[in-house]
């Protein structure tokens, strides 16, 4: 069994991460492995590392591959023996030949050109992005819902407060919604970061709160991650939140739901952690099981008994299914810092330990908000 008390061999961590990446750790030893990495930010880095130098040799080993490939059809071509400076009655007793050759070779060359283009930008992407490619935007899709036009009660809220605060100031009818949840009951809110990148005012709104002004006091683009604040003369404080961080780390299979607004009303979805990784390897996500659409970026990931598991970040568009979550470890460790009032303590709660599905649900949405960003 793998023991990290023994792991302080440089060569001896090499060969583990090896093992690691190519997926040859036993179930028991990989679950340690992960257990390490996230509480040894090194390690973590070291892996990531490891990930992108493999991805960059795959990318370069099917590179070369179609350029022999290509030059290997070359090569035939040019054993035809081609001349285009052969007098006018040569060129037309070959006539025959050129013909039989552009059928012979129009499909490979549509093929090549094709396969050409889509290396040549994946090496563009490669090279641009950096060694580690970031989230790879071709299959990673982030969840953030575009609104065409705003609601006309949401308008009349909105002018209700430029008329006290005498304000000419119009909102945009164009803007973005996506999903947080509760971390205080002082007025903490997360989300992620795409969510609000660029905003110009953020409201919160849920049944019980019909509409709430928030700033964004922390961001966290690595992680996806944005602390807001409520900031509103209206507000007084959340009642007790019902659910608490989960420490450990889930296990696949295990079950899981969540909580967002895809739409205007509140969604609930089901499903399981389906690995220990998110996209592309990410040590700080799960994958799981649970369709997702553009706006549940930033909704709650629950665990069996209600416990916050992680918060949703994306999709992978080439998959079905396959969805995306920072894991709650991640998110406890970068906010908690970020909270200067002493009396913030993050949720604690416990009270949704065994009690059924719906029952946790309706104490948990008052505590879900539809974030509503205006650029």
């Amino acid at each position: 069994m793998l023991k990290p008390s023994i792991m302080k061999n440089r060569r001896e961590n090499d060969e583990l991460i090896e093992r690691y990446c190519l997926g040859l750790l036993t179930p028991e030893e990989y679950r340690i492995f992960e257990q390490w990495l996230e509480n040894d930010s090194e390690m973590a880095a070291a892996v990531a590392e490891h990930t992108a130098l493999m991805n960059a040799f795959s990318n370069y080993k099917s590179h070369e591959s179609l350029k022999s490939e290509l030059q290997a059809i070359h090569d035939e071509i040019e054993t035809e023996q081609f001349n285009f400076k052969t007098p006018l009655k040569v060129v037309e007793s070959t006539e025959s030949n050129i013909f039989k050759l552009i059928k012979k070779y129009k499909i490979i060359a549509v093929a090549a050109a094709v396969a050409v283009f889509a290396v040549s930008a994946s090496i563009l992407f490669f090279n641009l992005s950096g060694a580690d490619g970031g989230k790879q935007q071709t299959a990673f899709q982030e969840l953030r819902r575009e609104v065409e036009s705003i609601k006309r009660k949401q308008k009349a809220i909105i002018q209700d407060i430029n008329d006290e605060t005498k304000s000419t100031e119009v909102l945009p009818d164009r803007s973005f919604t996506g999903t947080g949840f509760a971390l205080t009951n002082d007025g903490y809110i997360l989300t992620s970061y795409h969510v609000v990148a660029d905003a110009k005012k953020v409201y919160i709104t849920n049944n019980k709160f019909e509409q709430l002004q928030v700033e964004t006091v922390y961001t966290n683009q690595a992680l996806d991650l944005a602390l807001l604040k409520v900031d509103d003369p209206s507000f007084k404080k959340f009642a007790d939140i019902p659910y608490s961080f989960k420490k450990s780390i889930a296990d696949p299979g295990e079950r899981v739901f969540t909580l967002g607004y895809p739409r205007e009303d509140l969604i609930f979805g089901e499903g399981s952690i389906s690995s220990y990784t998110g996209f592309d390897g990410d040590t700080t996500s799960y994958q799981i099981s649970i369709p997702v659409n553009p706006g549940n970026s930033g909704g709650p990931l629950f665990d069996n008994q209600a416990n916050l598991l992680g918060i949703i970040t994306g999709r992978n568009s080439s998959a079905e299914g396959a969805s995306f979550a920072v894991k709650s470890k991640w998110i406890s460790d970068q906010i908690k810092e970020q909270m200067y009032d002493s009396k913030s303590k993050l949720a604690s709660g416990k009270s949704l330990k065994n009690v059924d599905r719906a029952t946790q649900i309706k104490k948990i949405k008052d505590f879900v908000f539809m974030v509503k960003v205006y650029n």
